[in-house]
């Protein structure tokens, strides 16, 4: 990240009264890349109010904090959303660079500006009041807390232990335990370890029992899945009434190259789609561009991970998504 982009940043929240919020169902880079952004803040700057909100958390973070919370008894995570906020200067949204991800009525009436903190793939959408200047997104990383680490890392400021284990928690699942990260990654993993930090306490921290719903899930995923080959390349299509992208990743660990799981709820429906990063190398596919080019549904991502929102039009999007992905694979030449 360039040092230029984190002083303007950081000189233009000087003396704002700030709002920091992120998408809905929060995952734990969201929720930690929030609390840790405003800890920060709320010490490099003096005598100004900092607020933090969620409209909702995941299963998965809820879990992570009960755990959290047994390590670190006396922490204090955020408990409710009672701030006024009608005099807020400022909103900075972190982990989502598109407002239809984010479900807070209330800050969105808010007639303030705001800036994106993302990792995502730019969308480039014209948000009316977004300070595109000042907004930190950057695709090369595998997670927005790793945008934190380095936005307050050239300031000599030291973090506490319990935050130095909410940022691994973090960078350690956006990135699929790193499978989905990069040489940066383990640096800034690197960057935040030391004596005081056993890595193996941070993945006891992680662990999760399957839900027995999500088992079921991937099971009948399983069974209903359509194969597509495309040369030496397995594509895995199906559909599940819910956890698809918990499912669209079971396809991958069984052997698919891409796989692609779709949700549907009435005339709304969500496509989660997945594939190898040795693929996604090899190729040049993205999945995030192409869900993004869909244009009668909300989709982005990663090269290796996107998701797609829409209602109505569930099978021409989807079609079209499959033959985008073909075409890609098709086009692939081999060295």
């Amino acid at each position: 990240m360039l040092n230029s982009k984190k002083e303007d940043f950081l000189n233009y929240l000087k003396g704002k009264n700030l709002l920091i919020v992120t998408h809905d169902s929060a995952d734990l880079d969201g929720f930690v890349s929030a609390l840790v952004l405003k800890f920060f803040l709320e010490n490099f700057f003096t005598n100004q109010n900092i607020f933090l909100m969620f409209s909702k958390l995941s299963k998965y973070t809820k879990n992570f904090v009960v755990k959290f919370l047994q390590k670190f008894p006396d922490f204090n995570f955020p408990s409710k959303n009672d701030e006024n906020f009608s005099n807020i200067d400022v909103i900075v949204i972190v982990d989502s660079n598109n407002l239809e991800q984010i479900k807070l009525s209330s800050m969105l009436n808010l007639d303030v500006p705001f800036i994106f903190v993302d990792h995502h793939l730019d969308l480039k959408k014209n948000h009316e009041g977004n300070i595109t200047s000042l907004n930190l997104i950057f695709e090369n990383y595998s997670s927005t807390a790793e945008i934190i680490l380095e936005l307050i890392d050239n300031y000599n400021f030291d973090l506490p232990i319990p935050y130095k284990y909410l940022l691994i928690s973090a960078i350690l699942t956006d990135s699929g335990f790193l499978k989905y990260g990069n040489t940066e990654t383990i640096k800034h993993i690197l960057n935040i370890l030391e004596d005081e930090i056993e890595f193996q306490d941070v993945l006891l921290l992680l662990e999760n029992e399957t839900d027995i719903s999500k088992k079921i899930a991937s099971i009948k995923g399983l069974q209903r899945t359509k194969l597509i080959r495309v040369d030496s390349w397995l594509i895995g299509i199906s559909h599940v009434s819910s956890f698809g992208a918990s499912v669209a990743s079971t396809l991958i660990k069984v052997g698919f190259d891409v796989g692609i799981v779709y949700t549907k709820e009435k005339s709304k429906y969500r496509i989660s789609a997945r594939a190898k990063k040795n693929v996604c190398l090899k190729t040049g596919l993205h999945l995030g561009k192409i869900l993004n080019g869909i244009s009668n549904a909300d989709g982005g991502g990663h090269d290796g991970a996107a998701t797609l929102n829409g209602e109505n039009d569930l099978e021409r999007n989807l079609n079209e998504i499959v033959d985008n992905i073909k075409r890609t694979l098709i086009n692939y030449q081999p060295l």
